[in-house]
C-alpha cells in the first residue's frame, strides 16, 4: 500500500535486521512473482537479480513477500472469498499491457521505469477493461445460499474502520488484560 504522507517509496528490503538496497521496477517484481508460480514446490528459487549491490547470505521468501505483496487493509477478506488465482503476470501479459494502455494511457513498453508498488495500485485500481471483466470471472463463485445479499458483502469488503475514542480503548486495553489478548 502506498503511503502518500512519505516523500518516497521502499527501494530496500529489511532481512534480519539489515537493509538491502533492491531494484524497484515492475518488470523485475513481476518477474520474481512469476519465478514463484513456476517455482512453487522449490525449496529455493534465484533471487540474485532483485538486489543492486549486496544480497543476503540467506533470504527467506517472507522477507522479499512483504515488498512484492505490501499489505492492504481494504478490501477485507468477506465469507466465502476464494483462494483462486485470478492473475497470472505471463499469461496475461497481453491483458495488462492492454489494460494499462487503455486505462491510463501507459505503455508499459516504452516507460523507462516504474515502481513496483506504483504499477500494483495502478493494477489495483483498473475498471472496465478486459483483464479486469476475466479476473471477475476467475474469482466467481456461484451463491448457494439466496440471503446473501452481494452488496452486503462488499460493504463490508471495503469498511472503513472507525477509529475508537478514549472510552471504548480503555474498555479494549480492560478486556484484553483480562484475557490475556493482544
Amino acid at each position: 500500500m502506498i503511503d502518500l504522507t512519505q516523500k518516497s517509496l521502499p527501494n530496500t528490503i529489511e532481512v534480519n535486521g539489515r537493509l538491502f538496497s533492491i531494484y524497484t521496477d515492475f518488470r523485475i517484481w513481476m518477474r520474481f512473482e512469476i519465478s514463484l508460480m513456476e517455482h512453487r514446490n522449490a525449496k529455493e528459487i534465484p533471487v540474485d537479480y532483485l538486489f543492486k549491490n549486496e544480497r543476503p547470505v540467506y533470504c527467506n521468501v517472507r522477507d522479499l513477500l512483504a515488498f512484492s505483496r505490501p499489505k492492504r487493509e481494504l478490501p477485507r477478506p468477506v465469507r466465502g472469498t476464494s483462494d483462486e488465482i485470478v492473475l497470472d503476470y505471463k499469461q496475461d501479459a497481453d491483458l495488462i499491457f492492454a489494460a494499462f494502455l487503455q486505462q491510463y494511457g501507459i505503455d508499459l513498453m516504452d516507460v523507462e521505469e516504474l515502481h513496483w508498488h506504483k504499477f500494483l495500485a495502478l493494477l489495483h485500481g483498473l475498471k472496465d477493461t478486459k483483464l479486469d471483466e476475466i479476473m471477475g470471472y476467475r474469482c466467481y463463485t456461484k451463491q448457494r445460499d439466496k440471503h446473501i445479499d452481494p452488496y452486503e458483502e462488499l460493504k463490508e469488503a471495503w469498511r472503513l474502520e472507525r477509529p475508537l475514542d478514549e472510552e471504548e480503548q480503555a474498555e479494549l486495553d480492560e478486556f484484553n488484560r483480562l484475557f490475556g489478548g493482544e
